[in-house]
């Protein structure tokens, strides 16, 4: 799967991802920034998704211009009801047209779970479509539980460098977690990206 981790700190969400994906017995390492687990949504300023899970999920999520429109920002509406009540029945709804999901019968699941991040607003979304708004930090995929345990025992640290250190502690234990790191914050909003010697080089100068 993956690991995306996210801290909402100092008024702005700081999100976090590794960079590995894997197909049966093999793997690829994403380098091109359409491919990055975290992406911008629509251009939008301060609207950032991440995505765990199913690679041809994100692909149609993060290129589809219905999820988030302008006219949703300029009119404030975006909030946890929103989230609830718009993005995931959209979600669904995309993923359904597009045969990735059955589109008769009751929904189950889909197979992916998601963060959404709105300038100083934290949201993660679960494989069953609920929403759960997140007041400090937060992790997602299959290194979730060894991100979360480095956040509990990193608190005091800047944002950048708990995030870090949590997808460090993930790559280090699970086989579907890799380098390079990448980090955004919903105020700048620029992508940065560390290779594994860039993170052994900042554990020297600690």
């Amino acid at each position: 799967m993956s690991v995306v981790v996210a801290i909402k700190e100092n008024g702005k969400i700081y999100l976090g991802c590794d960079s590995q994906v894997s197909s049966g017995g093999t793997r690829t390492t994403l380098k091109n920034p359409n491919n990055y687990k975290i992406w911008n949504i629509s251009g939008l300023p301060g609207c950032f998704m991440g995505s765990v899970g199913d690679l041809r999920d994100a692909c149609l999520i993060r290129t589809s211009d219905e999820v988030l429109t302008d006219y949703d920002l300029y009119r404030d509406r975006v909030d946890y009801s929103f989230v609830v009540n718009h993005m995931v029945p959209t979600i669904i709804n995309l993923l359904r047209d597009a045969h990735f999901l059955p589109s008769d019968g009751p929904f189950t699941a889909m197979e992916s779970s998601y963060l959404f991040a709105f300038r100083n607003k934290l949201y993660a979304i679960h494989r069953d479509g609920s929403v759960i708004e997140i007041d400090d930090y937060v992790a997602i995929g299959s290194g979730k539980n060894e991100a979360i345990g480095s956040l509990l025992s990193t608190e005091g640290q800047t944002p950048e460098r708990r995030i870090i250190q949590a997808i460090k502690a993930s790559a280090a234990n699970d086989i579907y977690v890799d380098y390079p790191i990448i980090l955004v914050d919903t105020e700048k909003g620029e992508f940065s990206v560390l290779s594994e010697k860039d993170v052994q080089r900042m554990d020297e100068k600690k």
